[in-house]
């Protein structure tokens, strides 16, 4: 059974970890580390089959893949620079597995670095937060490599996820692209369904009106969507699942591969905006979905549901 590392325990990273030394198979062993080392620690002591490792060398020359969850391309750049750096011997025939979310081209230039060094890498981007990666429901994509997929592909559904994309033999890019695509159309249908919320309430429309419509024409996640807005969750929850800050980058990624593609995006324009103007009003800290509250007060309403 292959040796599994995994770098990044943060609030998903650590779900995801906790799920592969649980769930994948039999003998599964991971080694884990964090750049906060008692973080990895603590997850050590609570999990069977996880091992704290001190160093990032130590946990990518003990291993065969390497997961990597991180939160940003600075991160990404840093940790596979230090591998670059300090286990480029032990790196050949390794494969290295991205479940960050990250611009593609960041994705391209990691991967162009880990082939030079004789190792695999797949994109695997995650959709889904993490109460649906507790439940191991959250969507995996996988792009590279159709042999890299097939190795990896034990520690994915009913281990670390519910669905797979896979994109097999296609650049890793697309992952990451398909990643950010896929945010932007459900965060698109988030501030939709709170401006068409707050303008009904305007206009005197029976909330049930909407509800029924969304519930019998819209269904599936849009009905879930349209009862988080209504609940208050964006202003009664502490720290958020997902806060603002991660769409304003995934916008900022978009925003600048549309600019080199001389690709004129409206809705995209529109909702990066709004983005922004959440973190500037309320903090980089707040929820997603606090554009509701936004959507309310520039309709005149008040703030909170």
């Amino acid at each position: 059974m292959p040796q599994i590392a995994w770098i990044g325990l943060g609030n998903i990273g650590k779900v995801l970890c906790e799920n592969l030394a649980r769930y994948g198979p039999k003998s599964t062993r991971v080694s884990a580390w964090n750049r906060t080392h008692s973080a990895a620690e603590e997850l050590a002591a609570q999990v069977e089959n996880i091992d704290a490792v001190s160093s990032l060398a130590d946990a990518v020359n003990n291993s065969d893949i390497i997961c990597v969850c991180l939160s940003d391309d600075a991160a990404v750049k840093d940790v596979f620079s230090e591998i670059e750096s300090k286990a480029s011997a032990a790196v050949s025939g390794k494969l290295f597995v991205d479940l960050s979310t990250i611009h593609p081209d960041t994705a391209s230039a990691v991967a162009e670095r880990v082939h030079k060094l004789g190792a695999e890498y797949l994109g695997s981007p995650i959709f889904g937060g993490v109460p649906l990666a507790k439940n191991r429901q959250v969507t995996l994509v996988l792009a590279g490599p159709s042999k890299a997929i097939s190795r990896f592909r034990p520690f994915t559904t009913g281990v670390i996820c519910g669905q797979l994309i896979c994109l097999p033999d296609k650049p890793c890019a697309h992952a990451f692209m398909l990643k950010l695509l896929g945010n932007f159309i459900r965060f698109s249908a988030i501030a939709t369904l709170a401006e068409a919320d707050a303008f009904s309430e305007i206009v005197g429309l029976p909330p049930e009106a909407l509800e029924q419509f969304v519930g019998v024409v819209l269904q599936g996640a849009a009905v879930g969507q349209l009862q988080g807005l209504r609940s208050g969750e964006y202003h009664k929850t502490g720290k958020p699942n997902v806060p603002i800050t991660l769409w304003n980058k995934e916008s900022s990624h978009l925003v600048d591969i549309a600019s080199k593609c001389g690709a004129r995006l409206d809705m995209l324009s529109t909702v990066a905006s709004q983005g922004d103007r959440v973190n500037e009003n309320y903090g980089p800290g707040v929820s997603l979905l606090t554009i509701f509250g936004l959507v309310r007060e520039q309709c005149g309403l008040p703030f909170e549901t």
